[in-house]
């Protein structure tokens, strides 16, 4: 018997949504740099750096909001199709309306009509995105970063943190506040641990004391730039903009000529009087999913910071000094990989994986942990790391001032959907995202390197990632509970360190991997690793 039943349907109508714009197109590129040569900014600037900060910010916007106000419009959300031209465009008409015919005489001519043109109309698809591709390829043949982000959004699934039913402003304040208290409890965690102790705090490892090497020379004074220098700088940065520019990044870029000589300015009087620009101090976090596919929640977002185009401009400038500092006094760990030239993942897993077959070959098996911190960079107590600039790096003088005054009076503002939340004061960490970052972590972190060098475990690390490694013949159970004891009085060094130093090993994420041949792994005895509190079993 058949069931015939009636369904009213409707194709769900596009998503609409009201956008602010700027028409940057219509500016008038020689009117606008010549409004701002004859701006205050340009011709009578102040000469302290705050105000000078201020008059910039204030300046370029007023200037821009009189070539190109702010416009606001109802658009429609629709999917971005950059192949989609004028011949698809009018195949896909002619093809809908062939369709329309077929459907009201069902003839057989009108259908074969019909299924000629959908074919066609996909032809035409197929052939136009797989050119575009092509020449998007080869027009971006020398450039790795564009190629790997277009490649990733064709593969990798988008996902977007949505939170429904929920006001945006509530919940906007309530993602920056559990940022910032987040770091607080882990603070609170820390110090529960020391004065838990029996007599309230804990030893440092023996080695912690180091005074910088007498024979090498301090870092106590920046040297200017000039404004070819600075140029450089422009040109070889990624020309994102942030929320807190004044005008669009690619934009400035085109007027400077005109504002070298004032970002120059503002650049040396920040190097020479050891002072970060107040208004640069603000980060707008914009949240991502630690990893691809979790579920959109608090604890699944990773905060990154996004900074003003000029300040990280200054703190590229530092950085480059202090980099130089660093690498010419043989100060950076050896087995320190990321955020610095030539040591990357390919070095890091070349590393280890160069070690584990060797050890495999000598018919040895790897006990292999990989250390996980919570919020690393976030956690970073400021006194403790300038104390480390100056007695293990020798920066002194005005560097440590500036490093000071760029740590100090930090605040952030969580930003979803366009909305922000209130300003959240931040009393440690160092800005996730920013480019003195992970430098700041790796020099504050090099400690982990010098109290492993006292066990027997290899190491290798890898931004906040560290990987302990100790190969052992499997053919004796002496061997395998000996390696196994070495990994866990190392790894608890390093906790003690962690717990000084104001750094949460996150001992629930530690991994336990053991490597080696079949036949020489079904010798061995089950066995766990003691990380803190949790017992560590082997991944499967």
């Amino acid at each position: 018997m058949a069931i015939s039943f009636g369904l009213n349907s409707s194709k769900p109508l596009p998503s609409k949504k009201c956008v602010t714009y700027r028409s940057l197109k219509s500016i008038n590129i020689t009117s606008f740099m010549k409004d701002l040569g004859e701006s205050k900014l340009c011709l009578d600037a102040p000469t302290q750096l705050d105000s000078l900060v201020s008059c910039y910010n204030n300046t370029l916007s007023s200037v821009l909001d009189r070539h190109a106000p702010l416009k606001r419009r109802i658009v429609t959300s629709r999917a971005m199709v950059p192949w989609y031209d004028e011949e698809i465009k009018l195949a896909k008409k002619e093809r809908r309306k062939a369709e329309r015919k077929w459907r009201t005489t069902k003839t057989t001519a009108d259908f074969n009509k019909f299924k000629s043109l959908k074919n066609h109309c996909t032809q035409l698809m197929r052939k136009a995105k797989c050119s575009f591709f092509s020449d998007f390829v080869k027009e971006n043949s020398n450039n790795q970063g564009t190629l790997f982000k277009a490649i990733k959004g064709m593969l990798v699934e988008k996902n977007a943190i949505s939170f429904p039913g929920r006001n945006e402003t509530a919940l906007v304040n309530e993602l920056g506040k559990y940022f910032v208290q987040k770091i607080s409890n882990i603070h609170s965690e820390i110090n529960n641990e020391i004065s838990s102790n029996n007599d309230g705090h804990v030893d440092p490892p023996s080695d912690d004391n180091e005074e910088y090497p007498g024979d090498v020379s301090h870092f106590d004074a920046f040297e200017p730039l000039s404004e070819d220098d600075v140029r450089k700088l422009v040109v070889d940065s990624h020309k994102k903009s942030c929320y807190l520019d004044p005008v669009p990044t690619d934009f400035l870029v085109k007027c400077l000529d005109v504002l070298l000589p004032v970002i120059t300015k503002i650049i040396n009087i920040s190097l020479e009087t050891g002072h970060f620009p107040r208004d640069w101090k603000e980060a707008i976090i914009l949240p991502i999913l630690i990893k691809s596919g979790l579920e959109s929640a608090f604890e699944n977002l990773r905060p990154i910071s996004n900074l003003a185009y000029i300040s990280k401009l200054i703190e590229r400038a530092v950085y480059n000094q202090t980099h130089d500092h660093i690498l010419r006094c043989g100060f950076y760990p050896v087995l320190q990989s990321a955020y610095r030239r030539y040591h990357s993942t390919e070095t890091a897993l070349l590393k280890v994986l160069n070690d584990i077959l060797l050890s495999m070959n000598s018919q040895r098996v790897t006990l292999l942990v990989l250390l996980d911190l919570s919020s690393a960079f976030g956690t970073i107590d400021h006194g403790i790391l300038l104390e480390r600039l100056r007695s293990k790096f020798g920066i002194r003088g005005t560097v440590l001032s500036w490093f000071s005054s760029y740590l100090s009076g930090r605040s952030q503002r969580a930003m979803l959907n366009g909305t922000l939340s209130d300003s959240s004061d931040l009393n440690f960490g160092v800005p996730q995202g920013s480019c003195l970052g992970p430098l700041l972590f790796i020099l504050y972190a090099s400690k982990l390197f010098d109290i492993i060098n006292n066990h027997s475990p290899d190491l290798h690390g890898f931004a906040d990632d560290t990987q302990l490694y100790v190969s052992f013949k499997p053919d004796y159970p002496c061997d395998q509970c000996e390696a196994i004891s070495v990994m866990e009085s190392c790894v608890n060094d390093l906790r003690k360190w962690m717990i000084q130093d104001k750094l949460k090993l996150n001992d629930g994420k530690t991994e336990l991997l053991i490597i080696g041949s079949k036949q020489q792994l079904q010798k061995l005895n089950p066995c766990h690793v003691r990380v803190g509190n949790a017992d560590v079993l082997p991944v499967p």
